[in-house]
């Protein structure tokens, strides 16, 4: 059996591709893999629980304002939260609206709320199927796409909190978390000309923030940077705010619209689905322990060079049996070697 193993889906593309992974897991296997999907858009949410009933879901929004959040969450408006007058009228449980701060802010009330529960069910589940469950570590793997503001926003918070949760909940330190990141180019096709520069700033920012707490993670932030490279939490039923000193991934996988022979796939449902056969055969499929067994062996290089190299790609192929074709050509060969033989006996 494969090492328990959950997958959690930020925003829109995280959830829809994280529903696909689920569809593909064989029944043996369902009891051991657990799903998460966190959105801040209200009309995504329901339409994906209500034809997964194993997917747990989150929302991280309520029908207030962002001026009506950041008068409950001063902490927010104080000290990291952009200033702007024309955001406060945006209403959370429409989106983020490519915003990755209200995303945060969104997040940041959940917690204080203590709404986290059915990602902490989740998590819980996986540890209850087996007393094997224990001695094997946790894969977890965070999916979203670096384009917009629901997931980009929350890449960071997420994967922290779930790591600190493991830490200091379940006393599981012992755990691998992967995130899977779509890169702006796969919507390119579905967006207008005036929205993609949007899209390549968050992608960007996005990336500068993942690297500099990978480096805080591993020990290799210069210090110029050690006081402001920093992520506080919310402390459940408290006003006060803790830091999390979590590394917040072991590996980062890009995946962008082009492969390394500059070819695409024809739409954005392909390259979802082609998402969703990556994790499954890298978290699930019959190579995932091998994968498993090769990260694990790669600490040394990562050692030696300091963390800066958890960057990775991701591919998957899929060999197909004709079994049609195979049958259509014994049925015809059998036929034809009959007429040939017979042929004349019958006329």
């Amino acid at each position: 059996m494969n090492s328990p193993t959950l997958f959690v889906g930020l925003g829109g593309t995280g959830s829809r591709i994280v529903a696909k992974v689920s569809e593909m897991i064989p029944e043996e296997q369902r009891m051991n893999t657990g799903f998460v999907i966190i959105d801040t858009d209200v009309n995504d949410l329901p339409e994906i629980k209500s034809s997964h009933s194993q997917i747990h879901a989150v929302q991280t929004s309520a029908r207030m304002t962002v001026g009506q959040y950041l008068d409950h969450n001063k902490h927010a408006r104080d000290s990291w939260f952009p200033i702007s007058k024309f955001l406060h009228g945006k209403v959370l449980s429409e989106g983020a609206g490519q915003i990755r701060a209200i995303s945060r802010l969104g997040f940041e009330s959940v917690m204080k709320q203590d709404g986290l529960s059915e990602l902490h069910k989740a998590i819980d589940e996986l540890y209850k199927v087996d007393a094997a469950a224990q001695d094997q570590s946790l894969r977890v793997t965070i999916v979203s796409s670096l384009a917009g503001g629901t997931g980009s926003g929350l890449i960071l918070p997420v994967a922290m909190y779930i790591r600190h949760y493991l830490t200091t909940k379940m006393q599981q330190s012992a755990n691998v978390c992967r995130g899977f990141f779509v890169l702006p180019e796969i919507f390119y096709d579905v967006i207008p000309e005036g929205q993609k520069n949007h899209l390549r700033a968050n992608a960007y920012a996005s990336l500068r923030e993942l690297d500099a707490f990978l480096m805080k993670g591993s020990q290799s932030l210069p210090g110029e940077y050690s006081d402001s490279v920093k992520l506080e939490f919310p402390k459940t039923g408290d006003d006060g705010y803790e830091e999390y000193q979590v590394l917040p991934y072991d590996y980062c996988f890009l995946f962008d619209a082009q492969n390394a022979d500059n070819k695409k796939l024809n739409s954005l449902e392909q390259y979802m689905d082609h998402a969703a056969q990556i994790l499954f055969s890298m978290s699930c499929g019959p190579v995932a322990k091998r994968i498993n067994s090769s990260e694990d062996n790669v600490i040394r290089t990562i050692s030696a060079h300091k963390g800066r190299n958890r960057y990775v790609g991701g591919g998957a192929s899929r060999l197909v049996y004709p079994y049609e074709d195979i049958c259509s050509l014994i049925g015809l060969e059998w036929a034809s070697s009959n007429i040939s033989s017979q042929w004349l006996e019958y006329d």
